[in-house]
């Protein structure tokens, strides 16, 4: 359904009716003229002739909501095409108005390149040459992908306060907007579309008009109107009602329904589910394995039906983990390297194949408050590829936290310490592992302030030796979850605030010396982004876990069984939600240890009587 208040609607020509009753023979100039209205009105017919792309209706009514209005938002399911819309979008813009600047960002470089490739893979495909003709050059640095077209320009970038500031555009296309910060938004992209970017021209203009009326041969009523040409369009998934999208959702919404032909900005707002796609553009296939969960099933609603729900059916509440997550601004951040007066305890799910759908190597890494007992999750690692990566990774960490204790998945975790022991990376660094035998977490009663004794009589730090292996038992995985959730109802775990929604606490972290080539990432902004996006990442998960009772009466703690059924490298996984309860599980033991009290024991002492 498609509605369109009072205030947008507005007398219309029928182009193509006008064109119809053209007689004769035209002039070069109104050929041209002629052809470029036609093209401007007929979005899908010109869409496939210069890049050989058919579109749908629906694709059609977008892009004119798109190019006819400042703010934009498309809150779609998965598989019906929000990358496809914009780079669609991008080049028609560009094509119909020369000069335009287009800035595609999003919450990490990677997003922002994604779509800037989806274009360059229409332009370059089979049909398009036509398309193709219009682009100039094309330069792609680390940090920033450019590509010229029509004395304008297309710009991927990442999105942080201070990088945008130094950029200028007219359109900005913000891909994935539900983790965009609520200030950057407020206070950095709203400012960014208000200021005019023909501000010369403009300049210029009005100094004629104020000599013309000084002369008498012009009235003051007479002036030209800029029309505000600057937009805004954001792509986002349905998420959550207590987050920023579904705020930003609502009042682009209120704005349009309630607003006053006097309000200078425009609202298009489309939210489609996966049942709103001719049967053609969606593979049923999917839908089907999806729905077997449950079409109710809240997860189903947001990533396929585009409906906003509210986060509070999981056994991980996502609405307290929400709670439990440092505001933007505040400390702590995100870090690539810890603070050297902090203490650090890793959780370490490991994984040694290198399949794109296999599960990943996963790493938590928590800092320590020693005074109040919680811990806050700082800095995350989810990686495939060869075992060589993990190693060098590990290292990093260690190199770079000072870490005080860590909990391995002891399924694969002998192997894994034995390969970076023998590594001549960490021979190098003069680096070993030792491992705690025989610590039973899992114990209660009197047979855990056994085990915690023992633990810190083992205890090592100067040698390393801190880690134990945990074995994931029934009795254990119920205890750790259990307690994971208590942390996250009582607010004694803590996510980190993202770097990136502060300048100066991304200017911190990006001046930091650490060994990039340990981290397998480009640069050093690259490897802030990703960890903004793995602590969202890491929540997603925690949110996604269902509890389930056997027939025995054990309990299960996984992901539901239609995510579980697809094998693809996109599907979700858990692997962060495991390492998480693993390091905070790793905490407690630590905790404990440090507040254990070891009894004197007395001894004879002979005395003369």
């Amino acid at each position: 359904m498609w509605y369109c208040p009072e205030r947008y609607e507005k007398d219309t020509v029928d182009l193509n009716e006008e064109f119809l009753k053209l007689k004769g023979e035209l002039s070069d100039k109104e050929a041209k003229i002629s052809l470029a209205k036609f093209l401007s009105a007929n979005v899908g017919f010109t869409t496939e002739l210069i890049s050989g792309i058919k579109l749908a209706p629906f694709q059609e009514v977008t892009l004119k909501g798109m190019m006819n209005r400042n703010f934009s938002m498309c809150v779609w399911g998965r598989g019906c095409g929000k990358t496809f819309i914009a780079s669609v979008f991008c080049f028609l813009q560009c094509v119909f108005n020369p000069g335009t600047k287009i800035l595609v960002a999003g919450p990490t470089f990677r997003t922002a390149r994604f779509i800037f490739n989806n274009l360059e893979t229409l332009v370059e495909s089979k049909g398009a040459e036509l398309l193709a003709q219009c682009f100039g050059a094309k330069a792609k640095r680390n940090d920033q992908f450019e590509w010229q077209i029509n004395g304008g320009s297309i710009t991927a970038i990442p999105l942080n306060g201070e990088k945008i500031r130094g950029f200028r555009a007219n359109i900005l296309v913000l891909d994935e907007f539900l983790l965009l910060p609520e200030d950057l938004i407020t206070n950095v992209l709203m400012p960014f579309l208000v200021a005019p970017q023909n501000m010369k021209e403009r300049l210029e203009v009005r100094e004629i008009e104020d000599k013309l009326i000084s002369e008498g041969a012009m009235k003051e009523e007479d002036r030209m109107v800029f029309e505000n040409d600057s937009k805004m369009i954001a792509l986002s998934s349905a998420s959550y009602t207590f987050e920023n999208l579904y705020k930003q959702y609502s009042t682009w919404q209120n704005n349009i329904y309630h607003g006053t032909k006097s309000d200078d900005a425009t609202y298009f707002i489309s939210q489609m589910g996966f049942e709103a796609l001719p049967e053609h553009m969606i593979d049923q296939t999917i839908i089907e394995e999806a729905q077997e969960g449950g079409s109710s099933h809240a997860s189903f609603q947001r990533e396929y039906c585009a409906q906003f729900t509210d986060g509070s059916d999981s056994y991980f509440s996502a609405l307290k983990m929400h709670e439990c997550t440092v505001p933007d601004g505040e400390e702590p951040t995100t870090m690539i390297k810890g603070c050297p007066d902090k203490k650090y305890v890793i959780g370490l799910d490991p994984n040694m194949s290198d399949s794109p759908s296999a599960d990943y190597f996963a790493i938590s890494v928590l800092e320590l408050d020693e005074e109040k007992k919680h811990v806050t999750l700082v800095h995350n690692y989810a990686g495939l590829g060869a075992l060589t990566n993990h190693v060098k990774y590990l290292l990093y960490l260690f190199k770079n936290f000072n870490i005080v204790m860590g909990s391995f998945d002891n399924a694969g975790a002998d192997i894994f310490i034995e390969a970076c022991n023998q590594s001549k990376f960490w021979q190098n660094e003069r680096f070993k592992l030792n491992v705690l035998e025989d610590f039973n977490s899992e114990s209660e009663g009197i047979d855990y302030n056994k085990n915690i004794r023992d633990l810190k009589k083992n205890y090592n730090l100067e040698n390393k030796q801190i880690i134990y292996n945990q074995v994931f038992t029934t009795n254990w995985i119920r205890k750790a979850n259990e307690y994971l959730q208590a942390c996250i109802d009582y607010k004694r775990i803590w996510f980190a605030s993202r770097a990136n929604a502060s300048g100066t606490a991304f200017e911190k972290q990006s001046i930091q010396k650490i060994q990039m080539g340990w981290t397998g990432e480009k640069n050093i902004g690259e490897l802030i982004d990703i960890q903004d996006n793995l602590i969202h990442q890491t929540k997603k998960q925690c949110a996604l876990v269902e509890v389930k009772t056997t027939a025995k009466g054990s309990q299960t703690f996984d992901l539901p069984q239609h995510l579980k059924r697809n094998t693809s490298a996109g599907r979700a996984r858990k692997d962060n939600y495991t390492a998480l309860m693993l390091a905070n599980w790793a905490a407690k033991c630590y905790f404990d240890m440090q507040e254990y009290k070891t009894e004197d024991v007395a001894t004879f002492v002979p005395r003369m009587v």
